[in-house]
């Protein structure tokens, strides 16, 4: 008679267990891989000066902050993002940059990540030359609707060892 009622108990059991709602497994390999790809790109419009993709590599909403160099450069909102870029890409010509020391981390949910580079960034400004080594370049990205976007970016230029 025991026997009976164990066996509707242990059917339930493993019903249930059939019947998780488990999530997709993420692969942070691959996603660590678009946000390098999404990266590449961001020097790729520096450097074409291409507005439209800078507009599909930053998330298009008031979230978006990217802080510069010099105290002034808080630029808040994608608007303000766009107009910034825009605005460089008129006045700057022949922009090169160089890329190194790449690390990404993807959260587990891969959902969102972060990454930090030293860039080598070099244009002109009518006849003036402008270099900059080993300018630390870090951000946070959010994965929206299947694509990596920028959400939040820091660019900050090292200590200059002559003035100590």
């Amino acid at each position: 008679m025991k026997k009976i009622r164990i066996i509707p108990v242990i059917l339930l059991l493993l019903a249930s267990a059939c019947n998780r709602n488990e999530q997709p497994v993420c692969d942070v390999a691959a996603e660590k891989d678009a946000i390098k790809l999404a990266l590449q790109k961001y020097v790729i419009a520096n450097e074409a000066k291409n507005i439209s993709m800078i507009e599909e590599l930053w998330a298009n909403d008031s979230a978006v902050l990217s802080l510069g160099t010099e105290r002034r450069d808080i630029i808040r909102g994608f608007e303000a993002v766009k107009q910034t870029f825009a605005s460089q890409f008129e006045r700057f010509e022949d922009t090169f940059i160089a890329a190194r020391d790449l690390d990404i981390y993807v959260h587990p949910s891969c959902e969102s990540g972060w990454f930090s580079e030293i860039l080598q960034y070099n244009y002109t400004i009518g006849d003036k030359s402008y270099e900059y080594s080993d300018l630390r370049f870090s951000g946070f990205l959010e994965k929206r609707d299947g694509k990596w976007v920028i959400i939040h970016t820091h660019l900050s230029a090292p200590a200059d060892n002559n003035n100590r």
